[in-house]
Parts: structure tokens; sequence; C-alpha cells
């Protein structure tokens, strides 16, 4: 009966045991699975901590990099400013001289305008109107107070210069022409230079030139039909340069 009782006890004694064991085992387990855990979730910290350094450090070399470019970009600056601040001072100069002579000046430019209005009343009749137009306009900007000499005298330069130019170009443009029975008609029209002003009309049945000794607008023979077409082409870039013949007057003794 002893030994019945004492084995009872020692099996009790074992699971017991046992049990204490199991159970010691699942908290070592949870423990361990819960500092697993944690490890990761620092470890995680960590690399974005790390992440976040290093893309702060890039950012840091790109403003460094980007602060070197502002820094010599505004050195370049500033010896453009001071080179610009140099041309105004020369410029303010150059305009005070002119201003303090105006008194000489202005009736000099009064006489250029003149003498502008004249050749071009005396000139080949092309873009009448428009070389009219600016020659008055220049009239008005002399009666205007507002309105520097200095710039007065740059723009009656600027007509000069673009009269000049129509002396080595070739062009080509629409103008209407008065009839005898006082209707207009629209050609086109030839300029070379100041050699030569021809006109045909659309049809190409009619052609003719600017008679400088008479001032008047003559018909030409069809022998020149086709020149003034080709010369037509060329001034309208629609055909290469060539040799084209076309009548011209030659110059008046003086």
């Amino acid at each position: 009966m002893k030994r019945a009782l004492l084995g009872s006890l020692a099996s009790a004694a074992l699971l017991t045991s046992f049990a204490v064991s199991a159970a010691t085992a699942t908290q070592t387990v949870d423990t361990q699975t819960t500092t697993d855990q944690a490890a990761k979730a620092s470890q995680q910290k960590i690399d974005h901590y790390a992440d976040s350094a290093e893309n702060a450090l890039a950012q840091y070399k790109s403003a460094l990099r980007q602060l070197d470019s502002l820094t010599t970009y505004n050195q370049q600056v500033a010896k453009m400013v001071e080179s610009q601040r140099s041309e105004l001072t020369s410029m303010e100069r150059q305009i005070a001289q002119i201003d303090q002579t105006s008194t000489e000046v202005v009736p000099l430019m009064l006489k250029m305008i003149d003498a502008l209005e004249q050749f071009v009343a005396l000139d080949l009749p092309f873009q009448k109107s428009e070389r009219e137009e600016r020659v008055a306009s220049l009239t008005e900007l002399m009666n205007r107070a507002d309105v520097t000499i200095s710039e007065k005298y740059r723009k009656i330069l600027e007509a000069y210069q673009i009269e000049e130019g129509f002396s080595r170009s070739i062009e080509a443009y629409k103008a209407s022409l008065q009839q005898k029975d006082g209707s207009e008609k629209t050609y086109e029209f030839l300029r070379v230079g100041r050699i030569a002003l021809l006109y045909q009309s659309p049809d190409g049945q009619e052609t003719g030139m600017w008679n400088k000794k008479s001032r008047q607008w003559e018909t030409l023979p069809q022998e020149y039909r086709s020149a003034v077409e080709q010369g037509l082409r060329i001034a309208k870039k629609q055909a290469p340069p060539a040799l084209i013949k076309l009548p011209v007057q030659t110059a008046e003794k003086a």
C-alpha cells in the first residue's frame, strides 16, 4: 500500500515538474519572440535613420554645389553690372554733351529732314507712301518736348540708313497705278536698287518702267516681259540670282 502511495506521489511530482518545465519553456519562447520583434523594430529604426542620414548628406552636398555655382554666377553678374554701369555713365555723358550743344544740333537735324524729304520726292517712286510717312514722322518728332535730342538724332540717322539700304537691294511688291480713265489697277513692281523700277500686270500682258527723265511711267516692248518676270522671281527668292536684261537709263550730267 505504501509502495502504491509512493508511486502515485512520484508520478504526481513528475507531472508537476513537466508542467512547470513546459510553462517555463513557453514563457522563454514568448520572451525570445518579443525580444526578436523588438530587435527587428530597432533595426528598422536604425536603417531608417541611416537612410535619412544618407539623404541629408546627399542634399547637403547638392546644396554646396549649388552654392558654388550661384557664387560663381553672382560674381560674373557683378562684373557685367559694373561694365553696364560704366557704359551707362559713358552714354549719359555723351547724351549730356549732345543736349548741351542742342543749339547747334537742332538746326542741323532740321536740314537733314528737309534734305531727306526732297530726296524722297525726287527719287524713284517706290513705296512712296511709306517713305513719305517716315519723313513726316520725323518732322512731328522734332516738335515733341518729351523726346531727347539724342533720340531725335538717332531716328533721323535710322531713316537715312533705311534709304541707303534701298540702293543695295532688290525688291518685289504689289501696288496700284492710276489709269488714264481715273481708275486704279494693281501691278507687281520690281525695284533693282535705284537703277530701275519696273512693273508688270499679273497676266504678264503689260510691262513698263519709270522714266527718270520724263518722270512718268512708260510701257516697255514685250521683249522685256520674260526678263521682268525672272527679276520678280529672283526678288521673291523663287529663283537663284542670275543676269537679266533690263532697260537702264544712264545718269544725266550735272
